[in-house]
């Protein structure tokens, strides 16, 4: 049995969209008899570091692991044949051998193209963001010219590598269409229930997001929002927001389905997880109009799309739907239809045919 690892940044014990995707292909590897194991750094930079400061993320390395702090399982049900591997460091030395190795960040990939005991074309590059958020642009585009074998999840990535003058393999993620369904009709929600994605950082246009909101508020004093994600209630968020920390399954379910419209104001995304999300449960989508978030929506077609930056704008698309009845359900409807073309079966055998080839 072939044995796969995948090198991630750091520990997976909190929801992050990226690493969703590298536990869906594990799974999926792991019920096709791959050994699979889930690589976690203590640090990402311990031969540099201190003596000083190896010796907190040794403590760090141990306390997490005593504990199961690197563990996903918390909040993602990952395969029991999948392994999760704390390390130190991701240094060759410190990281179990495999047949086929998949970095997932920046950070990763430096230290899987210096590995020596396997072969170039066993190595592979998932690229899920252009990820200058920490590094320079140049620093990012360094990495693609590794010796790696790319994959990238959307156009606007495939765009940038070959722009850089090297190949990679486009393969788009898939979606779980038993986790996530339509349960309440769309025609019968409640126009004035809004559902968003929380998130601290700051290109995640939450702000932006949150300007639009009040404009609609301003003119529809109906207007309510649920919002969710991994973090605690922000103490700025006024008491017409609901708010829900890491929302179970079926919590998850009943917010998409109870809202009849999803926002995001994202400035940049590798692809997107929580619109599709959105469009499997019936909502329709105010989204930015961004590379990630065009792979499934299309402006007019099955989302109104707006200039990220410009909460104004997104704002008004807000309002075009709450006032518009007969747009939201056709926009909806349509979004349903398209969504069901991203299966996780397609994504996964364009990854195994890519590994064994």
């Amino acid at each position: 049995m072939k044995k796969i690892n995948f090198l991630l940044p750091f520990a997976g014990r909190k929801p992050v969209g990226g690493f969703k995707v590298v536990y869906e292909y594990a799974n999926r590897l792991a019920a096709d008899n791959y050994l699979v194991k889930i690589i976690y750094p203590s640090s990402l930079l311990f031969n540099e570091q201190s003596t000083t400061e190896k010796i907190r993320s040794i403590i760090k390395y141990f306390y997490y692991n005593i504990f199961g702090r690197y563990s996903c399982k918390l909040w993602f049900n990952l395969d029991n044949r999948v392994k999760e591997i704390p390390v130190w460091s991701l240094s060759e030395a410190f990281v179990p051998k495999a047949d086929i190795m998949i970095c997932t960040a920046v950070e990763t990939a430096g230290y899987l193209a210096k590995y020596k005991n396997i072969a170039d074309n066993h190595k592979f590059y998932l690229i899920q963001h252009f990820e200058a958020w920490y590094f320079s642009e140049q620093r990012v585009k360094e990495t693609y010219h590794f010796p790696l074998r790319k994959i990238v999840i959307a156009e606007w990535l495939a765009d940038i590598v070959h722009f850089e003058g090297e190949f990679c393999t486009l393969i788009h993620n898939g979606f779980d269409f038993d986790y996530f369904t339509l349960a309440t009709p769309i025609e019968s929600r409640d126009r004035y229930t809004f559902c968003m994605l929380y998130h601290v950082l700051e290109w995640k246009g939450v702000n932006d997001a949150i300007k639009a909101l009040q404009i609609v508020k301003d003119k529809y004093p109906l207007l309510k929002v649920k919002m969710f994600g991994a973090f605690k209630r922000p103490k700025f968020l006024p008491d017409w927001y609901d708010f829900y920390t890491c929302p179970d399954k079926s919590t998850l379910n009943m917010l998409y389905n109870s809202s009849a419209i999803f926002l995001s104001a994202s400035h940049g995304e590798g692809f997107c997880l929580t619109p599709p999300e959105a469009m499997m449960c019936g909502c329709a989508l105010c989204l930015t109009n961004i590379g990630g978030f065009t792979v499934v929506a299309k402006d007019n077609e099955n989302a109104l799309l707006s200039p990220p930056h410009e909460p104004e704008m997104l704002a008004k698309n807000l309002i075009k739907l709450v006032e518009d009845d007969e747009l939201r359900i056709r926009l909806a409807k349509e979004g349903n239809r398209t969504i069901k073309q991203f299966t996780w079966e397609k994504a996964y055998i364009k990854l195994r045919t890519l590994l064994e080839n």
